[in-house]
């Protein structure tokens, strides 16, 4: 709790990490904002049972993560075209148009591989190579013992290279 003073100083430090992984998670903005203040929300009503046990982050992650699976639970329905609403490409200007195209079908190629993996991998590779959480703070989330993290994340990836191999492959067909 040293970081913050106050639950402003929380909800600036946290949101927008805390609003990115959501936004992966649901691939819909305003959904995620939705669910981003709700996991504050909840973060805010608990924060004194908040025992210290984990860090602040790990802990708001957690509270993400649960508020995440709680919605999708009950919007099985809800099937979103996976660009509609989100563009996570670094809005940098390019010079060149073609290299801009080339990298956005290459992040498009990426994310709708890492959608098409089991649920269990997306949150591995999303905690990991998105959020850029330790091997620990992905266990404490999941509530998964350390190993389980690493195997799963391992296959993950397996599975992510046969996939986008797979995909460069039809490309080079073409």
């Amino acid at each position: 709790m040293s970081n913050w003073h106050s639950l402003e100083d929380l909800y600036r430090l946290h949101y927008t990490e805390i609003f990115r992984y959501l936004l992966r998670r649901v691939r819909h903005k305003e959904i995620a904002q939705d669910l981003t203040q709700d996991t504050f929300l909840k973060a805010f009503n608990g924060l004194a049972t908040f025992k210290g046990n984990s860090s602040v982050k790990t802990w708001l992650y957690t509270i993400a993560h649960n508020t995440f699976i709680n919605w999708y639970r009950k919007e099985t329905k809800y099937k979103q075209d996976l660009f509609d609403h989100i563009d996570l490409i670094d809005e940098n200007f390019y010079k060149n148009p073609a290299v801009f195209l080339e990298k956005k079908m290459t992040q498009q190629n990426i994310l709708h591989a890492i959608h098409a993996l089991k649920v269990d991998y997306q949150h591995v590779i999303i905690l990991r190579e998105f959020q850029q959480l330790s091997y620990g703070e992905i266990a404490e989330v999941l509530g998964w013992n350390l190993s389980k993290v690493k195997t799963n994340l391992h296959r993950a990836k397996l599975e992510l290279r046969k996939s986008l191999s797979k995909v460069e492959g039809d490309r080079n067909e073409m």
